[in-house]
């Protein structure tokens, strides 16, 4: 009893952000896959349970990967946990391959043509039995607002919703850095954007400003830098065999364990990493230990930057496909800014790790 309050207090002290006309948690759950769930040897039925106990414990929103399988566990989700008001499903559709041996044009009818949106919208309300799609995200380039297929897709979007199969559109945005992508984030029609940042990563800091200007939620993909920022990968590191991890080459884990290390000084408990290499170790010892201590681990600290960094109003979606990371991810929004000092080492650490 003592602990079910204990998260009940917490969650009720978890930072907020608003998306459109609602209230969300500044943490969620990031790239719900079952197949990348299943690589890293997550069972479907354990995934499952984390997310029934993260709807249950107030976590509101989910990034969910394009896939049926996926949105089908997302939907069955929300109505197990009656959850359809307040609980956002970030569904995406993904743009159009090209053929093998097709010019590989990244132009707008070619790569999100009207037709096929459509065809996806239905898809995923079918795969999810949802009546409407909270958040439904796009993959979308600067360039295309030039194009003259740009009015055909706007008018699109804005069809489905109101049809009542979409509530709002999100921008996906895998290049952030150019400045053109100020004028995607003015669309009036966009509700959030989703870039990739981390500690490690800082490119997407070139869009803040505009996507704060229009009081818009920026949606944090791997804010543990897929992992790395557990302090869990370096030399020697067991993975299962389909663990998409397992492309990295020692230099690679090499870099990150010396990157977590030097982190490492600035936590309370020192994580795997720092042992894994000599290089990882001298780091360490190289780093100043400040005399006060904010966060308890690397990850906590990697994710309590990008609340306190990435503009007024991130949404940290870390991949929570275990259930002993759920509960670290919601003390994370509910712990207080890190301080101005800490805060200004990070910004000014080299970000270029791995």
């Amino acid at each position: 009893m003592r602990a079910a309050a204990a998260v009940a207090g917490t969650i009720r002290r978890v930072r907020t952000r608003r998306l459109g006309g609602q209230d969300i948690t500044a943490v969620g759950g990031g790239e719900l896959s079952l197949a990348t769930s299943a690589a890293r040897g997550v069972p479907a039925r354990d995934l499952e349970l984390v997310v029934h106990e993260a709807t249950a414990f107030g976590i509101t929103i989910f990034d969910v990967t394009a896939d049926a399988d996926s949105e089908k566990l997302a939907g069955e989700a929300v109505r197990a946990q009656r959850v359809r008001d307040r609980v956002v499903m970030a569904t995406r559709v993904p743009l159009v391959v090209p053929l093998p041996g097709a010019p590989a044009r990244d132009v707008l009818p070619e790569r999100l043509p009207v037709r096929y949106l459509q065809d996806r919208i239905e898809a995923t309300l079918r795969a999810s039995r949802l009546e409407v799609l909270p958040l439904a995200q796009l993959p979308l380039r600067p360039a295309w607002l030039a194009s003259r297929a740009w009015p055909e897709l706007a008018g699109t979007c804005a069809r489905l919703v109101g049809e009542g199969k979409v509530l709002q559109w999100g921008a996906i945005l895998d290049e952030p850095t150019d400045e053109a992508a100020a004028a995607l984030i003015a669309e009036p029609w966009l509700a959030a954007i989703s870039v990739l940042y981390h500690l490690w990563d800082r490119r997407a800091e070139a869009v803040f400003a505009a996507a704060d200007q229009r009081e818009l939620p920026i949606l944090v993909r791997q804010p543990l830098a897929g992992g790395a920022l557990t302090g869990n990968l370096g030399p020697g590191v067991r993975l299962t065999p389909r663990d998409d991890r397992n492309e990295l080459d020692l230099p690679a884990l090499e870099r990150i364990a010396v990157g977590a290390a030097r982190l490492s000084r600035l936590v309370k408990r020192e994580p795997p990493a720092v042992r894994s290499c000599d290089a990882a170790r001298e780091a360490a010892e190289r780093t100043a230990r400040p005399e006060h201590l904010e966060c308890d681990d690397v990850a906590e600290l990697a994710l309590r930057f990008v609340l306190d960094r990435a503009g007024a109003r991130p949404v940290a979606l870390p991949r929570l496909h275990r259930r002993e990371h759920l509960l670290p991810a919601i003390a994370a929004a509910s712990a207080a800014p890190l301080s101005a000092g800490l805060l200004a080492r990070l910004v000014g650490s080299d970000p270029r790790v791995a």
